[in-house]
This record gives C-alpha cells, structure tokens and sequence, in this order.
C-alpha cells in the first residue's frame, strides 16, 4: 500500500550544524501554520529543508498552538551543489502573471528571482510597494518550495529598474555568466546554443534569463542590456505569455546543463 509522504516545512537557515538526535523548535509564521492550519501532531514525522538546501527528516515530540518541537531523525544533506546557477529576471506583469511566473520558475529549479521594473511595466512599484512586492513574491516562492519539495529556497533580490538590471549584467558576464534576453523578434534561437550550454557545466557560475512585461522589451532596453553583455535570443516559434517564457526557458535550460537526465 502507498504511504502517504510526511509534511513538509521550512527551516531557513536552522539546520547548519544540525544532527541526528538534536531537538529544534519550528515557531514564527511556519509553526503557527502547521500547529494550527495543517495540524500536524506528536508522533508525525515532517520533512525539513532549509534555505542553502539542506534535508533531513524529523519527528514531532511537542505541539503547542503557535509552534512545534522537533527530533532529527538523520542528520541533514549536505547542500548539493548545482552549477551553473539559474536565475530568472522577471519583469512586472498585471493580473498576477508575474507571481504565477516566479510560482512556476520555482518549481522548475530556480536558484534567484529578480524583480524587474521595466520601461513597459504596467504594474509599477514605488513607494512602500517595493517592500510590499518582494514579500509578497518570496512567500510565493516559499508555498512552491513547499508543493514541489524541491531542496533550497530561491532568493527574491531587490527590485531593479533597467539601469541597475544592466549593471548586473555586466557583472555576471563578467565573472563567467551567461545572461539570455527572450525576445520574439530575434533569429537566433536558445537551441542554437546547446553545444555552449551542454558543456558549460561548473565553468559558467550562473545562467540568467530575462523576461520582458506584456508589452514587450522597449528597444532602447534591449540595447542596453545587450551593451552590458546580454545575448538576446529566440525560445520558440510560438509568442508565449509572460508567465509561460520565463519558466519554458528554464525547463530547456535544466535539460541543457544536466540538472535534468
């Protein structure tokens, strides 16, 4: 008979140093959550992870309204090392298809997200919306963590207009980075690069991809990040929604760099 798999919560970074027997307390929002919503209870067995990525089953020998109390069953993976890193530069979007992006770029293995306050950005954060907006996209990425169980949580960087988008191509390509803008005008397809991907391995630290909003990537955009070192690039024949291109570009990606056998 099937077993059903145990839950699964977060940590942060409270698993470094961790080992098998050590007791941790699970308090704050996610203990809050699984004492009272999932009611999770003594005796029940989670699955833990941890920001950098780390796992390790526990059980659990207390629960109170707000928090539960925690026995290591193992001591935790070490963080597999996954290189290159990939990231994804999502530009804000209405109707929510920018968090349904960062939801599914998550899921397909994410390390960075990046808010990306375009020239054509209908949605726009200023103000107290900057914070309000990174949180909200980390707690999207924390609930996708949690309903893939993928090890490691994605970072949310800080929010970017184009000027400071294009310094930080310069600084990844810099370092040995490769960074792709997806636009649909472009003759040159991802696929054209499968040799470079495919034998990039540990010697590219990091693959960026960069989605532009509804409306597309402004041209004088597009050239500065190309001026930064930006390759632009076709995905497919089909013109695809920005909730679509950004994680169908890393779902290649994975496949390309061996993350996916």
């Amino acid at each position: 008979m099937p077993t059903t798999p145990p839950g699964f919560l977060i940590l942060d970074d409270a698993l470094e140093g961790a080992a098998e027997g050590d007791a941790l307390t699970l308090d704050g929002e996610e203990g809050r959550h699984a004492a009272k919503v999932a009611r999770i209870g003594v005796g029940e067995q989670v699955l833990l992870t941890d920001g950098p990525g780390r796992q390790v089953l526990a059980e659990v020998t207390a629960a109170a309204k707000e928090q539960l109390r925690l026995r290591l069953l193992g001591d935790p993976s070490a963080p597999a090392p996954r290189l290159p890193r990939l990231a994804l530069v999502q530009a804000l979007a209405t109707g929510g298809r920018d968090e349904q992006a960062v939801e599914s770029a998550t899921e397909l293995g994410a390390d960075r997200i990046v808010p990306w306050i375009a020239e054509r950005s209908v949605s726009v954060w200023r103000g107290e919306k900057l914070r309000k907006g990174r949180a909200r996209w980390q707690g999207t990425v924390r609930a996708a963590v949690k309903q893939c169980r993928r090890p490691g949580i994605p970072e949310v960087d800080e929010p970017v207009a184009t000027a400071a988008l294009a310094e930080q191509v310069a600084a990844t390509t810099a370092s040995g980075g490769i960074v792709l803008v997806l636009h649909e005008q472009e003759s040159v397809g991802l696929m054209s690069l499968v040799a470079e991907l495919r034998h990039a391995g540990g010697a590219v630290p990091e693959i960026v991809v960069v989605v532009g909003p509804e409306g597309g990537i402004a041209p004088a955009e597009l050239d500065r990040l190309r001026s930064a070192g930006a390759r632009s690039v076709l995905l497919g024949p089909e013109v695809l929604r920005s909730s679509t291109a950004g994680p169908a570009a890393l779902a290649v990606l994975s496949t390309l760099v061996g993350r996916w056998g």
